[in-house]
């Protein structure tokens, strides 16, 4: 009975608030012994709880993100034997300071009034390939496994949230996407045998094109903003490579990636009203290990539209970015 209590695992439980100490859901929540690099991970609820358990003793780092938040991290952490230890995650202030139409609250009443997307079979072409077209609310961001960076990158995401992401591209109204299809707002996918365009509701330049022709990437490929996509088909998943991307663009709000980066997207449209999405972004020059970000998109009603996006039109950011 001694040698179990020495080596019983312990529980980890507590919350994730923001600076008003209201729950932060959806915050990824990584557990890291510092001894042997083993991870625990989980996702907080609803009220921002979460809970790991059978954790071994020892010395641990917690680490915290979540969409619009700060990362938070906590070191040297000590596990005893059997312990149930409370460490709750104060992840401060939203980014967009909650200002009015950017506060938390008004995005998540967007969501709430998504209506429940439609009931039935996934529809299919005349060759027999699963029928992706239609308008899509794209995926939420929610927690998940973070991206595992080289050291350079991992100073540089640091470097740019003490910065308060004044560099970011998107606040500049320069192109911030590198996926074809968009998280969060509404993409519209119109697919042929040969091609595969979307059409994203907060993008630039708005649209994508994926080659569907059997055709490979050129073998001159210059890098560009959102480089060049061409997919085929796996059973019913489209799978699409999207190269030549240049270094210019974040992944996630502030990963940075080099000129090798290839961003493999796959699409599976599980039923009438839902559509897989699982990206695959791949780059020696700045990560460890590929990242995979996987999430659900749902159909919107036909009465949706995607409205006009002329960032630099009403750009009012710029003059509030203020870095240290």
């Amino acid at each position: 009975m001694a040698t179990f209590g020495q080596t019983a695992p312990a529980t980890i439980t507590g919350a994730v608030v923001d600076g008003n100490k209201t729950p932060v859901p959806g915050a990824s929540i990584q557990f890291k012994n510092l001894e042997n690099g083993m991870t625990y991970k989980a996702t907080s609820g609803p009220i921002g709880n979460y809970s790991l358990a059978q954790v071994p003793p020892g010395k641990y780092e917690l680490s915290v993100s979540s969409f619009g938040f700060k990362p938070y991290e906590r070191k040297d952490i000590v596990v005893q034997p059997g312990q149930t230890l409370r460490l709750d995650v104060p992840m401060g202030d939203f980014i967009s300071l909650d200002t009015l139409g950017e506060d938390r609250a008004g995005i998540g009443r967007l969501v709430l009034t998504r209506p429940q997307p439609p009931a039935g079979p996934a529809p299919r072409t005349a060759e027999g390939k699963p029928d992706l077209s239609g308008l899509w609310y794209g995926p939420l961001p929610a927690g998940g496994d973070q991206a595992e960076l080289l050291p350079w990158a991992e100073a540089l995401v640091k470097e740019r949230f003490d910065h308060n992401l004044k560099d970011s591209p998107n606040a500049r109204c320069l192109p911030f996407n590198v996926t074809p299809v968009n998280v969060f707002f509404l993409n519209r996918l119109i697919q042929t045998k040969d091609l595969l365009v979307t059409i994203l509701e907060y993008d630039i330049p708005g649209y994508r094109q994926i080659y569907l022709d059997g055709r490979g990437h050129p073998k001159d490929l210059e890098s560009s903003w959102t480089g060049h996509s061409i997919g085929k088909w796996d059973g019913d998943t489209l799978v699409i490579e999207t190269a030549g991307l240049n270094d210019k663009t974040w992944l996630g709000e502030a990963n940075p990636h080099t000129d090798k980066l290839k961003v493999i997207t796959r699409l599976r449209r599980l039923d009438l009203g839902h559509l897989e999405i699982e990206n695959t972004f791949e780059d020696p020059g700045s990560m460890k290990k590929p990242w995979i970000v996987k999430g659900v998109a749902t159909l919107a009603p036909a009465t949706e539209e995607i409205a006009e996006f002329i960032c630099n039109e009403n750009n009012q950011d710029v003059e509030h970015l203020v870095g240290k």
